[in-house]
């Protein structure tokens, strides 16, 4: 109390700036302490006769409250193939994988604000409302290790579903989707030479609707995706997404949603039932005809199914046009719609009978995937003046797509606490001088004991060689840099 009151130009905000810091400070330490007495029961439990105390060694956490500091026992023991390895049971039993790991909760709070802000906000954001100090630059490697982790996942379900090794159990007798695409700023040697843009896709799936509260809908089970692919590339990727969640053998309906794009209309086959976007039918007959009581004339006669007759007073428009401009508008609307005749007609309206809903779902109309576009791409990468490489607007756009589907907390864990295999078991622990690796680090690096030497093991660390040793490292998002 004594420093605080003799403190100069102290203030209630700078108070609490100070006890937060201290709390977190503290936190760190009772956070530590806590692992620490957590290893020691498990060494008390544990199998003495299978797992052999080989010493101890010491982890970092990156967590909201700051770096976590440790230390924890290895253990010897014999693999079901009567190999030696070596294992942290402290690790396996919280499911950390690796030192200098963040925590799923560090990791989740970074991709939140990555997806509404710049990273160097995000940087900020996170370095002020956690204790834990973060770099932009470091705030991109999480979002783009994470986006990278789930594109390795979008592969092996597309190969899986060539190898029809996909056998979900789930299924859902009507299945809608809608689909989109926005052009965003593309740039490096990526950027294509006309126009600099390229048309980031999306695809929304779901069951249906449910009511949240009285006239609120929420859809039910949503499932995105989203890439630069071509048309057929992103209907395989969209297709394994799909197959890996629901036994698409047993969906009777297919309802798509889209605005007329060719890479939309040419994926609507035979099993497919096409419609035109609502959204995007009132915007061309708004943008298109200038006369507000032609524009309800035209609404109500696809409103009541009469495609052949809205058609005819359209083209009745174009040829009664008093301008060259507003002719070529409605000319414009005329052909769009000509192209489209097919699926103005909304699904509802065209006789079909689609199986009663389950319990808790009602079919409602199609027309969400404006609002999707806005939360999933443009909202953060299309109206800041920003450009984009493609791998990196993919990578984001990756975890934007989880975060609208409310995935992203789940998914965020399942990639923290991913199962490193036998061979890095022994690599993960702390980095320690060449003249310790011989003592304490025993031989080798996969924890199966060897009477080989390393090369340099115990010489002077040089330049050269900590960049030799720098091109075998295996990093991944958990490699922050922190300023």
């Amino acid at each position: 109390m004594d420093i605080i009151l003799t403190e100069n130009g102290l203030d209630f905000n700078s108070l609490e700036r100070n006890f937060f810091k201290a709390g977190c400070e503290l936190a760190c330490e009772a956070f530590g302490a806590l692992m620490e007495g957590l290893d020691e029961r498990l060494a008390g439990e544990r199998d003495r006769k299978k797992y052999r105390h080989k010493g101890v060694r010491g982890t970092t956490i990156k967590t909201l409250m700051g770096e976590v500091n440790f230390s924890r026992a290895v253990y010897e023991y014999v693999t079901d193939e009567g190999r030696k390895a070596f294992v942290f049971l402290l690790d396996e039993y919280l499911g950390v994988d690796r030192i200098g790991a963040i925590s799923s909760n560090l990791a989740e709070k970074i991709v939140e604000n990555a997806s509404v802000t710049s990273f160097r906000n995000t940087s900020k954001n996170v370095t002020e409302m956690t204790g834990q100090s973060i770099s932009h630059a470091g705030a991109w490697k999480v979002v783009q290790g994470l986006g990278v982790k789930l594109g390795q996942e979008e592969e092996r379900l597309i190969n899986a579903k060539e190898r029809n090794l996909l056998a979900p159990e789930k299924e859902a007798k009507v299945l809608f989707e809608e689909a989109d695409g926005v052009y965003i700023n593309i740039q490096g040697k990526d950027r294509p030479k006309s126009g600099g843009k390229l048309e980031m896709k999306a695809a929304v799936m779901y069951e249906g609707w449910k009511e949240v509260s009285k006239g609120q809908y929420e859809l039910v089970n949503k499932t995105a995706c989203i890439g630069f692919e071509d048309a057929a590339a992103f209907r395989r990727k969209k297709e394994a997404i799909l197959s890996a969640e629901y036994n698409l053998d047993e969906t009777d309906y297919h309802i798509l949603n889209g605005d007329g794009a060719a890479w939309i209309k040419n994926a609507a086959d035979d099993d497919v039932i096409y419609q035109l976007d609502p959204f995007h039918k009132h915007q061309a007959i708004i943008r298109n005809v200038e006369d507000k009581t032609h524009r309800a004339s035209i609404l109500s006669l696809l409103g009541e199914n009469k495609i052949e007759e809205a058609l005819t007073a359209i083209d009745a428009l174009a040829n009664s046009a008093q301008d060259e401009k507003q002719e070529k508008k409605l000319r414009r609307l005329y052909s769009y719609f000509k192209e489209n005749k097919a699926c103005l007609t909304p699904y509802q309206q065209r006789g079909i009978q689609l199986p009663p809903p389950p319990e808790g779902i009602t079919y409602r109309n199609l027309g969400t995937m404006e609002h999707h576009i806005c939360d999933i791409i443009a909202q953060r990468m299309k109206h800041r003046k920003a450009s984009w490489s493609v791998e990196g607007s993919t990578n984001l756009g990756r975890l934007l797509a989880l975060k609208v589907c409310k995935k992203l907390h789940e998914t965020v864990e399942k990639l923290s606490k991913t199962v490193l295999p036998t061979i890095q078991t022994y690599a993960i622990i702390e980095e320690l001088s060449a003249a310790k690796v011989p003592q304490k680090a025993g031989k080798g690096c996969d924890g199966n004991i060897r009477k080989g030497h390393v090369p340099f093991a115990d010489c002077a660390v040089t330049g050269g060689r900590k960049a030799i040793k720098r091109l075998f490292d295996l990093k991944d998002f958990y490699d922050l840099v922190y300023r």
